[in-house]
């Protein structure tokens, strides 16, 4: 069977079309989560972060948990500069990538958990209690406050019945409990710096 050339046309055009559409759409959902991302430790400010970024990749090369990614779909400033999503994988706080950043975009942070605790910010805590199992009564768990790096301090449990109590001053922004979290739309999220923080429900 012999194609014309008008069948050959056809077709490409349609293969193009199909991956115009995957990649439009593939594009909204990136920016549609890209409000939820987190930087990772010792970022710069917004603005002068994705200035200093030179988009080298080492960041998340020497990751151990490899929880950096990058996405090309954002706008030219901020396109394939590292983020965090906790909820599919949270941050360890080795402080690697900060030692091997080579423009300063993410600050050099020595691997001291005090330290650590006085200069790390990459988000604050935000619960819904009409979602957390201990809180609703639907179970009894405290993920949250058994992985925190700082447990007693960002997290403390509270009541008869153990509920998680965040103390947003305290929190890291790790989102070790945002991972742990084992309600299908987690019950604790960190949210970016420049998100206002919501009143518990």
């Amino acid at each position: 069977m012999k194609w014309g050339k008008w069948d050959r046309r056809r077709v490409l055009s349609a293969v193009l079309g199909l991956f115009s559409f995957s990649a439009l759409t593939a594009g909204l959902r990136v920016r549609r989560a890209s409000a939820e991302w987190l930087r990772p430790p010792g970022a710069l400010p917004p603005g002068d972060f994705e200035a200093a970024c030179i988009r080298c990749f080492r960041c998340a090369e020497v990751c151990p948990p490899q929880c950096i990614r990058f996405d090309a779909w954002l706008p030219p400033a901020e396109a394939d500069t590292p983020f965090v999503v906790p909820a599919d994988r949270a941050c360890t706080l080795c402080m690697a990538c900060t030692e091997v950043c080579p423009t300063g975009a993410l600050g050099r942070i020595e691997r001291q958990p005090d330290l650590i605790a006085l200069v790390v910010k990459m988000g604050h805590p935000e619960l819904s209690k009409d979602r957390c199992l201990a809180w609703n009564g639907k179970g009894n768990c405290h993920l949250c406050h058994d992985v925190c790096p700082y447990r007693n301090q960002a997290v403390t449990l509270s009541g008869d019945r153990p509920r998680p109590e965040f103390h947003p001053s305290l929190c890291v922004g790790c989102g070790l409990c945002e991972e742990a979290c084992p309600v299908d739309d987690q019950a604790i999220r960190i949210r970016p710096l420049s998100e206002k923080t919501k009143a518990p429900s």
